[in-house]
This record gives C-alpha cells, sequence and structure tokens, in this order.
C-alpha cells in the first residue's frame, strides 16, 4: 500500500479536509476544503491490496494484452499495490477492476493513484476512475455518470445524466495538471440523484477541494452507478475504428488505499 495503510490513508484525508490547507503547488487555483468531515458514517467497501490480489474486486476486466497485478507500491510506497497496464498494440483499451453497485444515497470514494514519471501525455483521454451505468431502455451503451479522467495532462471529472429518454448530457470539471510521480490521495462525495433527491459530487485532491457539480448525475436508472478504477482508453478500442499511431510505450497507472464510506 502506497506510504499510507487504507484505513490510515482514509482517516489522514478526512482529517486533511478537516482543516483550511493551503493549495500545493500543483493545484495552485483550487479551493480550500470546507470544514466538515464525515460524520455517522460506516466503511462498505475496502481494499489496500495487501492481500496480494485483487480477489476483494467483484470485477476484473482486461480487453486485449493487458495485465492486472499487485506488486510493492512505487516512489518510495511501502506495501502492494495495484498495478494495471495496457499496451498500445491497436487491440488493447482496458484494465480495470469493479465493484457492485452499493446503493442509492451519499458516498465518500477515497483512493490513491499514481501516474508514473514516463507517463506519455495525449488528446486521447483516458479513465482513471468511473462510475458506471447500465444500457439505456433502447438497448444501447451509455457514458460513464461520473468519471476521473486524463487528457494533454489534465485532470478532468465528466458527469452525464438523461435530459430526455435517449439524450446524454456532459458537464465536463477542470480539476488541474497532473503531476507525473506522484501519489495522489483522491476523496470523491457523491450524493447519487434520484426523481427526489438532488445531486451533488465534490471532488478532493491532497486534501484540498479542487471541483465539484451540483445536479443531476447519473441516468436514475433500477441500480446505482457501480464503481471502477484501473485503465479505459475508449478511443483504443477497435470496435470504434479510431485511427491512432501504436508501437509506443505500455499505458502504467497505479491504485491503492480504496475506502468507500457510506454516510
Amino acid at each position: 500500500m502506497s506510504r499510507l495503510s487504507g484505513r490510515l490513508a482514509a482517516a489522514a484525508l478526512t482529517a486533511a479536509l478537516a482543516v483550511t490547507a493551503a493549495a500545493p503547488a500543483h493545484a495552485a487555483s483550487a479551493q480550500a476544503a470546507p470544514g466538515a468531515p464525515v460524520t455517522a458514517s460506516v466503511d462498505v467497501f475496502t481494499d489496500g491490496f495487501e492481500s496480494g490480489t485483487v480477489s476483494a474486486w467483484t470485477r476484473q476486466r482486461v480487453d486485449g494484452n493487458g495485465s492486472i497485478t499487485v506488486a510493492p507500491a512505487p516512489a518510495g510506497g511501502t506495501g502492494q499495490a495495484a498495478r494495471f497496464s495496457v499496451p498500445n498494440d491497436g487491440v488493447s483499451y482496458r484494465s480495470e477492476v469493479a465493484v457492485n453497485s452499493l446503493g442509492w444515497g451519499s458516498y465518500r470514494f477515497a483512493l490513491a493513484d499514481y501516474l508514473p514519471a514516463d507517463w506519455v501525455p495525449t488528446s486521447t483521454e483516458t479513465i482513471l476512475a468511473q462510475w458506471h451505468g447500465y444500457p439505456l431502455a433502447d438497448g444501447s451503451d451509455t457514458k460513464p455518470p461520473i468519471a476521473l479522467t486524463v487528457k494533454d495532462g489534465s485532470w478532468r471529472l465528466k458527469v452525464h445524466w438523461l435530459s430526455d429518454p435517449s439524450t446524454v448530457q456532459e458537464a465536463v470539471i477542470p480539476l488541474g495538471a497532473v503531476q507525473f510521480g506522484h501519489w495522489n490521495q483522491w476523496a470523491f462525495d457523491i450524493t447519487w440523484s434520484t426523481d427526489t433527491t438532488p445531486g451533488a459530487v465534490t471532488v478532493f485532491r491532497d486534501g484540498v477541494r479542487v471541483g465539484a457539480h451540483t445536479g443531476l448525475n447519473n441516468y436514475h436508472q433500477n441500480q446505482s452507478p457501480y464503481f471502477k478504477t484501473g485503465i479505459y482508453r475508449a478511443n483504443w478500442n477497435p470496435a470504434k475504428n479510431i485511427p491512432y499511431p501504436t508501437g509506443g510505450p505500455d499505458v502504467v497507472a497505479w491504485s491503492d488505499s480504496v475506502v468507500v464510506t457510506r454516510y
């Protein structure tokens, strides 16, 4: 596990969110976090990968020749972390783990991720974490209701919802520049919107509030979205027939200290 055990990492992040903190250099434009930690809460999912496997996750999926492994955490981290890789070979585009829907309500999703110093910035968007929905009534696939992405060296939060039964709307919230070779401590405070509940998403990185969205944040389906982490490059899916140069280095990302709290 990178730097901190899962529960200790989550506790440290909650404590950081309870005080006013100056933004680090890589998030100089971010606002300070508000002063109320999560209270009356219960952890509903945790994994720090110290088992040496990803068996705590209900789903694992690799499309192409990528891999999901557990290995010593990089960059001076201690313990184990999950390593995801996707080769640039023209057929590979996904390497992810997922946990089933945890139900409607309000949650904090805390996790750490790490993009290596040799990551190649690209205009091809890469999803590192997502909260995924289900096919629409007409059977068509959907974009993830909420996704943490990297594009051109910048973090972005993308939120999707329906304006009618078949029309998807999108909001894109910039979250600042990526610091490569750095463990990011993320917290996503999500209240799922329903027909009777306003939705909200607030994002913190390294204890600093970096973005938020208020309003509809999913497709109001029978189940709430389910959480995934790893690597997903949709434009590399051969079924999309989008040309791109192949033969570059593998795409690699690390994930650790995942704690999901219901409150």
